[in-house]
């Protein structure tokens, strides 16, 4: 089983790197790239959402999600509104200027999936996702449970 990682681990390496080439060329003409384009989609389909709700969908740290909170808001693709009832909870909005990203995103989506599916059959590409969603909880639950002990057990 250790000799088939090798190439999985490479496979994964390149599709990843070609992801985030399409994606950074399909979205030269925004003020966001691969690394923001999970957040605008985010807001785009969820608006209002708090910070914790994305942390908890896309499985980003804390910090890493206030710097990107951060970058949106300086680029001005979001807004921060504070909830009335709850002074502590805040709650992301994407701006008119995000619009446009956001819709380009998921024209972006649309023709890598395109792509990414061609020659594929249907039943082909739904036992791949779910192989590729259960490699990811596997490896989420060992990561996550590591971050939340600081002692790795």
């Amino acid at each position: 089983m250790n000799t088939c990682f090798s190439n999985l681990g490479r496979c994964i390496s390149i599709f990843d790197r070609l992801m985030k080439m399409y994606y950074d060329r399909g979205l030269s003409g925004f003020e966001i790239g691969w690394g923001q384009q999970f957040y605008v989609e985010y807001l785009y389909d969820h608006p209002g959402a708090s910070p914790q709700e994305m942390v908890e969908y896309i499985r980003v740290d804390k910090a890493t999600l206030t710097k990107i909170i951060k970058k949106l808001t300086e680029v001005g693709y979001i807004k921060v509104i504070g909830d009335e009832s709850d002074r502590r909870v805040k709650h992301l909005y994407l701006t008119e200027k995000a619009i446009p990203a956001a819709k380009q995103i998921k024209k972006i989506h649309a023709d890598f999936y395109s792509a990414l599916s061609a020659g594929i059959s249907p039943a082909e590409l739904t036992a791949a996702e779910e192989t590729l969603q259960k490699m990811v909880d596997n490896v989420n639950q060992r990561v996550w449970h590591r971050m939340e002990d600081p002692h790795g057990a």
